[in-house]
């Protein structure tokens, strides 16, 4: 008679212990990584725009109004300077008082006088605060200048006689500058202002 129960009862052992090592084995594999989520999105830095500078609005001219101011040159005596303004128009003159003058005309667009001369010369100016700064541009030089309001007998006057004029402009304190042209361009110091020389003013030109 054969003993099959002892085989049986190894066999089953056997079956049964494979069964637990495989529900080991399967506890222990590692778990699936996690999902990782995608790198943020890097976001480059704003660049602020800077808002533009408020533009700062021009002083009008007076309806009528004459300046007069000085220059002072790095060789040879000062100019002075005169400019009058009337709705608008606008005439200026400079001189040294020996041998140098321009004559410019022009107008007051958007709050600034541009005026213009012979040979290139220019003025550029503005007005606030009881004077007009700017520019004035005679042939290959440029000055500043601040010419302060004048008002009685300061101003700009001229007259012609046998030909020549003569072109003065008197300042704030009363002080005059002037020079003369004859009919050939040649210019000498002005002579003594005289009663009957003609005020300038309105836009009007001795040229």
């Amino acid at each position: 008679m054969t003993r099959r129960g002892p085989l049986l009862t190894l066999a089953a052992a056997a079956v049964l212990g494979l069964a637990l090592l495989g529900v080991n084995m399967s506890k222990e594999e590692p778990a699936p990584a996690a999902a990782t989520s995608p790198a943020a999105a890097v976001v480059p830095p704003t660049t602020a725009v800077p808002a533009p500078s408020p533009v700062t609005p021009g002083v009008p001219f007076p309806a009528k109004a004459d300046y007069v101011g000085t220059i002072t040159r790095a060789a040879g005596p000062p100019l002075t300077l005169a400019i009058t303004v009337a709705e608008g128009a606008v005439t200026a003159y400079a001189c040294d008082g020996a041998a140098v003058e321009t004559w410019l005309q022009g107008r007051v667009v958007d709050d600034v006088a541009r005026l213009e001369g012979k040979n290139g010369a220019r003025l550029e100016g503005r007005a606030g605060g009881g004077a007009v700064r700017g520019t004035l541009w005679i042939g290959d030089k440029s000055w500043e200048f601040t010419a302060p309001v004048v008002a009685g007998a300061a101003g700009l006057y001229a007259a012609t006689d046998g030909g020549v004029r003569q072109s003065w402009i008197v300042d704030g304190a009363g002080g005059v500058t002037g020079v003369g042209r004859g009919p050939d361009g040649t210019t000498a110091p002005a002579g003594p202002l005289p009663a009957t020389a003609t005020r300038i003013g309105g836009g009007d030109s001795a040229d």
